[in-house]
């Protein structure tokens, strides 16, 4: 059978390890096609295969390490584990209340500014919830609420 030719195949490729990334239920099935490749082709290596799969000869070769130590062949060995991280300090009616403040004059919570930013919304939060988070973190907030912080310049008029 003759070779068939994928246009912009480096863009396709792309895109298909990009959707593999999409959801953990994804992750595994890339993992264990992989893997797959490897059990069908004795030929064929770690490097290979990783190369195919955009990842590493040793990614490849910690699924299977991670395989041949779990008990009887185990597949769900290969699940990513959670990652919590650390967790908020502020819960979700505590966003919707920065929300509603964000929307008016920070010298209605006694703040003495005429705008929100990173400054302005650590002393709401610590007045209001006794939470100290430092300047960054809070511009952090904002951006992920979806304001900017953005100051206005100053500029010349052009005579005319």
């Amino acid at each position: 059978m003759k070779r068939v030719a994928i246009k912009k195949p480096e863009e396709i490729k792309r895109q298909i390890l990009e959707y593999f990334q999409g959801s953990e239920a994804l992750k595994l099935a890339y993992k264990l096609q992989a893997i797959l490749l490897l059990l069908d082709n004795k030929d064929t290596n770690c490097t290979e295969v990783s190369r195919i799969y955009g990842s590493t000869p040793q990614t490849l070769a910690n699924w299977v390490h991670k395989l041949n130590q779990g008990e009887g062949g185990n597949i769900e060995v290969l699940k990513n584990r959670a990652k919590p991280g650390r967790s908020t300090r502020l819960s979700k009616n505590d966003m919707q209340y920065i929300k509603d403040a964000l929307m008016k004059d920070p010298r209605q919570y006694g703040i003495k500014s005429t705008r929100w930013d990173g400054d302005t919304l650590s002393i709401l939060l610590n007045k209001k919830f006794d939470i100290k988070l430092k300047t960054r973190q809070c511009q952090r907030i904002l951006h992920n609420i979806g304001f900017a912080n953005k100051r206005g310049r100053p500029w010349n008029k052009v005579p005319e």
